[in-house]
């Protein structure tokens, strides 16, 4: 299959977009649960240095969260695959983070 380069940046999403898939959702559920590592430590923590790094660390995953979403929804706007993997990789998207 040849090289077709799409908005998202990768490759014609006829050969390799369900692993591309799997592997946003991965990176999707690992900032879910790194952000509930962040919360529960912000709970705790009564440094107040190390409150302020947790607390930019949490707004660097959420701004991640938007620059995946905002892939998701290119990846979308020219999906080929499963229907199902797509809707599955948009909900997991649009959930929220841990706060």
């Amino acid at each position: 299959m040849a090289h077709v380069p799409t908005h998202t940046g990768g490759t014609d999403l006829r050969g390799g977009g369900e692993s591309l898939v799997a592997n946003l959702c991965q990176e999707i559920q690992g900032l879910r649960q790194r952000s509930l590592q962040l919360r529960d430590g912000l709970a705790r923590c009564q440094d107040a240095p190390l409150r302020e790094r947790l607390r930019r660390e949490r707004s660097a995953l959420q701004a991640r969260q938007r620059e995946l979403q905002r892939s998701v929804s290119a990846l979308a706007a020219h999906w080929q695959g499963e229907p199902l993997s797509l809707a599955f990789l948009l909900e997991l998207s649009r959930r929220p983070l841990a706060g």
